[in-house]
């Protein structure tokens, strides 16, 4: 009776352990899911068809362009050293401003149905360019050091001046 009653207590032991060790690994879980989604929700910014807001996230990509171009320039022309990882997210953030204050003059345009503001597709046409241009440091990280280092500087470089060009244009 007594070996019964002990191997009955070490599975009601075993029981709460299992159960307890259950909860806070889903707990764990569920707080790894929630922070990354408010982390993406930080990352990436929302278009809008208000100017003021497209306006504010062009100026945004502007300036971090100009980081992002004084940042790459300083890379080592060694390949053997990894690019820095808050480089290619800065370079990244650009693109992803650009992509932003794009769609969202996307949507201004769209919303025009009486007057279609010449200035406004101009400016989109500059801004359209610089998101293509915007590209090239975050997708060509895997070629050599050097010709990264030209290619990435020569287009960032480019696609803040087109920025700038936009940012002028837009009323």
């Amino acid at each position: 009776m007594v070996a019964f009653w002990r191997t009955s207590m070490e599975n009601i032991i075993m029981k709460y352990v299992s159960r307890c060790a259950l909860m806070v690994a889903f707990a764990g879980l569920l707080s790894l899911v929630s922070s990354t989604d408010i982390a993406r929700a930080q990352e990436d910014p929302r278009p809008s068809r208000d100017p003021n807001v497209f306006k504010a996230q062009l100026r945004e990509a502007s300036m971090l362009a100009k980081r992002s171009i004084r940042e790459i320039q300083s890379l080592p022309v060694d390949d053997s050293i990894p690019v820095d990882p808050q480089v290619r997210s800065n370079a990244r953030r650009v693109y992803v401003l650009v992509r932003s204050g794009r769609w969202g003059m996307e949507l201004a345009m769209q919303r025009e149905e009486t007057f279609k503001d010449p200035m406004l597709a101009l400016a989109h046409k500059r801004v359209d360019q610089a998101w293509n241009l915007a590209r090239t440091p975050v997708d060509n990280v895997s070629l050599p050091r050097a010709e990264y280092i030209s290619a990435s500087v020569r287009d960032l470089t480019r696609a803040m001046q087109l920025i700038n060009q936009a940012l002028v244009i837009l009323p």
